[in-house]
């Protein structure tokens, strides 16, 4: 080792300074990757742990702090399902829903020469209750059937509305009219289809 030090000591000014820039850098390099840089990198994950644990506690505070109101917000959901769920006839009140139907029609003045309900289309907790129906009369006639359907307790689409064939009696324009009435019912608990069902269904 003395050998080795006297001879650099014997080197050339300007080699012996080369040779001492290349231990400090090659130290340095030594120092930066084994008892900094590790240490350096730990320091920051658990910096990073440690505020995204705090951004987790003061979510859960905030939560905390909130949990009457939206306690009470889904009490007041709750009760907006309840209500909107009275708006949908169960499967022994449809009979008597589309009856009401058929009887609009006839006390507006309408001729029903059709009034055929289709097959039910099941969707999550209910199902779309389709009626095909065809009236003929005037076009006042057939305004006041459809304002009297919107007024149902029961919620009742019309769509899919054709008009033909007028026809000019008496000084008044009668026409035919082909509407599909669309109801919805309440489905219960063993009606309504399950994930795998309706996955079958759909092939």
């Amino acid at each position: 080792m003395n050998d080795v030090i006297k001879g650099i000591l014997e080197r050339p000014t300007g080699q012996k300074v080369g040779i001492i820039v290349g231990v400090l850098v090659f130290s340095t390099y030594i120092f930066w990757q084994y008892f900094y840089k590790k240490p350096s990198e730990d320091l920051q994950s658990h910096r990073e742990q440690i505020e995204t644990l705090e951004s987790k506690i003061l979510t859960e505070k905030r939560l905390a702090r909130n949990l009457d109101k939206v306690r009470q917000q889904v009490k007041e959901l709750d009760e907006k399902l309840a209500f909107a769920l009275q708006e949908l006839p169960d499967k022994r009140e449809i009979d008597d829903l589309l009856s009401s139907i058929s009887d609009l029609a006839s006390d507006a003045g309408l001729e029903v020469s059709l009034f055929k309900p289709l097959p039910e289309n099941k969707r999550d907790f209910y199902a779309e209750v389709p009626v095909s129906i065809t009236v003929a009369g005037t076009f006042h006639q057939i305004a006041t059937f459809f304002d009297e359907v919107g007024q149902l307790p029961r919620i009742v689409n019309i769509d899919e509305i054709t008009i033909r064939e007028p026809d000019v009696k008496e000084a008044a324009v009668r026409v035919r009219a082909d509407c599909t009435a669309t109801t919805f019912r309440y489905l219960d608990e063993s009606e309504r289809v399950k994930p795998k069902d309706d996955k079958k269904r759909r092939r």
